[in-house]
């Protein structure tokens, strides 16, 4: 399979930027282009990757959202992931956004020369690549980011409409692919309602089941009605099985302020939360601003979701700020510097706050070469170099 890669850019400033070396200034780096050969489907696909913003900083490893319709999702599953982990909401995520030439052929299931709406239609001739997209996945394209990126074989697959409907056929026949599937108001009248048919031919214990299942729904009447659509109605008998069946680890959620086609935005964040329910520290009720608790929270995560996660930069650089400017309790600050620059020993920012502080409590020798350290990982850092020239004239 050949691959070609292009990086996509985005000249302006956003709110997260991610800086290309090499590049102007006011150049930012969103993601990746790529190009494969499937000879499962016997075309190319093209796919595009987003990666966490700080990557290239560390070694880790990193859980995969996958998703369809990268032309109209690939901006929003980019930024959002990357605000939900800077937040500590989620963990940080690569993002894989898959482009579909006919969304029909690719998405749907079955054949059916009927559209969503139950008439014939000419674009639903095509229907029913949906097996094929799902084996390109399975065999070639997870192959491909495995072997490029750094990743865990945590999976989440999320869909919106037709992509919906594939995420839920997905989830009724591949689902030890993905530990969680994110269907975004899905099309499921599709086929006189095949997947619940297929869902209602699952026994009980079905192993498909152990994973988790987020579906939202959209209003999709008109303003003031009550929606009592078949788009609708599909989704609430298919919930209804599910609840009969006893699934435990599947939600579903109305969003009756919003339509069809902008619902992803909060269906993602709701779904991405729903994989994640214990993962954010900040609402861990027994949160408290100390080291132990903050290590003990990532080791729970760490077994929880079979990935390991360390105390994020930013959480503990948030707290020994809090604790060396707002509460002068210099040496506490001190003990949440000192375990940034062992976990993030590439980080400039880490090894400058434990110069700060330890400039705070008096000591010269070690704010000096902890500053150093800092300045040789950013050269170009003048603050930096102007506080090194101030303490060692002194």
């Amino acid at each position: 399979m050949r691959n070609i890669k292009i990086k996509i850019l985005v000249i302006g400033v956003l709110i997260i930027p991610k800086t290309l070396s090499g590049q102007p200034a006011n150049t930012i780096v969103t993601g990746e282009k790529h190009i494969i050969h499937s000879e499962i489907i016997g075309e190319d696909k093209e796919y595009w990757v987003h990666l966490p913003l700080n990557y290239d900083k560390t070694t880790d490893k990193y859980p995969v959202l996958y998703l369809t319709d990268g032309d109209q999702h690939f901006s929003l599953a980019a930024g959002l992931t990357d605000f939900m982990g800077s937040q500590f909401m989620i963990p940080d995520f690569i993002v894989v956004c898959i482009f579909h030439k006919d969304r029909i052929h690719d998405l749907t299931p079955t054949h059916s020369l009927t559209d969503v709406t139950g008439f014939k239609s000419d674009a639903a001739r095509t229907s029913g690549g949906g097996e094929k997209l799902l084996q390109f996945i399975e065999k070639e394209l997870i192959a491909e980011i495995d072997k490029q990126y750094r990743t865990y074989s945590y999976r989440v697959l999320a869909g919106h409409s037709l992509g919906g409907l594939f995420c839920i056929y997905a989830y009724l026949n591949s689902s030890d692919l993905f530990k969680g599937f994110i269907s975004m108001d899905p099309v499921l009248m599709w086929d006189n309602s095949v997947c619940e048919r297929t869902l209602k031919a699952l026994t009980d214990q079905s192993p498909n089941f152990k994973n988790k299942l987020y579906i939202s729904s959209a209003h999709n009447a008109l303003e003031g009605k009550p929606d009592k659509g078949p788009h609708r109605i599909s989704q609430l008998s298919f919930t209804k099985v599910l609840k009969a069946k006893g699934v435990s680890n599947a939600k579903f959620e109305l969003f009756e302020d919003e339509s069809h086609l902008q619902v992803p935005y909060r269906s993602l964040y709701r779904g991405l939360l729903y994989m994640f329910p214990e993962f954010y520290i900040l609402k861990n009720p027994g949160f408290n601003a100390e080291i132990p608790f903050i290590k003990e929270h990532y080791e729970n995560m760490s077994e929880l979701y079979g990935m390991k996660f360390i105390p994020p930069e930013f959480l503990l650089e948030m707290v020994g700020k809090y604790y060396l400017f707002e509460r002068n309790e210099y040496d506490r600050s001190i003990e949440f510097f000192q375990l940034n620059t062992l976990n993030y020993p590439a980080s400039c920012k880490a090894f400058e706050f434990l110069g700060r502080a330890y400039e705070a409590v008096g000591n010269r020798e070690e704010a000096i070469l902890n500053l150093k350290k800092a300045l040789e990982l950013n050269p170009e850092n003048i603050e930096i170099r102007k506080m090194l020239i101030e303490l060692e004239e002194q």
